[in-house]
């Protein structure tokens, strides 16, 4: 009953908050068994395109892992853009098996299948390759993902992007590491997009744990800086999870 009651409440939160959280994400490989979490997270656009200016999207996550090597996550996206309120934009369900685990490294295949809910666009299957290499220095996790729309409103064929986080194991002050972190998308395979056109966002993140009413909490705080025309000139990034 209290833990229904901690869920509620966060729920509750989240649901006040005008401005609630980003799709960027970066996947570990490694699967804890039982482990349940609650996510918040979001991205805040600055630049100078009105359509791209002030917009932000926000991510609400409910995750599971059943094994040892299998969890299972459900997602509500909302965006608010330029000329829409804020909206229900898709619902993802995703499931991830880790297939490697070694001392210092592990690897996980993902699946998702994206429900698209605005626009004209086809529902999306996503597919991830997730590499993570930790010591006592640092953990390096890159993320290769693949992205396809399916259903009769589908176009395009089969996207790519990387995703890569590295963070310094050993606290800058306290409890809080510091890495780099970067999102680079490189279009459709069969015609990879020249390098202005492609988005490519890189910067810095924070991450910190803490212990509330005897929950433990994550939080990261990160800014990414565009490279390109085709991205956000500035994006503050920002992610809440809680442990049930």
């Amino acid at each position: 009953m209290h833990n229904l009651k901690i869920i509620f409440f966060f729920i509750f939160f989240l649901s006040l908050s005008k401005e609630v959280l980003s799709h960027h994400k970066i996947y570990g490989a490694v699967v804890e068994e039982g482990r349940r979490s609650l996510e918040w997270r979001g991205h805040f656009n600055l630049d100078d395109d009105t359509e791209v200016n002030k917009e932000h999207h926000h991510v609400f996550e409910s995750e599971y892992s059943w094994t040892n090597f299998w969890q299972s996550e459900i997602e509500f996206h909302l965006s608010d853009k330029e000329n829409t309120p804020i909206d229900l934009e898709k619902i993802e369900i995703q499931n991830q098996i880790q297939i490697i685990d070694t001392q210092n490294y592990a690897a996980a295949i993902y699946f998702s299948y994206n429900f698209i809910s605005e626009g004209d666009k086809g529902d999306e299957i996503e597919y991830k390759f997730l590499n993570q290499y930790g010591n006592n220095y640092f953990n390096f996790i890159t993320n290769f993902i693949f992205e396809k729309q399916v259903g009769s409103q589908a176009s395009g064929s089969t996207e790519f992007s990387l995703t890569n986080y590295f963070v310094f194991e050993k606290p800058v002050y306290k409890k809080i590491k510091i890495g780099f972190i970067g999102f680079s998308e490189f279009g459709e395979i069969s015609s990879i997009k020249t390098f202005h056109t492609q988005e490519h966002q890189y910067g810095i993140q924070f991450e910190n744990e803490f212990i509330f009413d005897e929950k433990e909490y994550e939080f990261t705080v990160g800014y990414l800086h565009g490279l390109t025309d085709e991205s956000a000139n500035h994006s503050v990034i920002w992610n809440l999870e809680l442990e049930i």
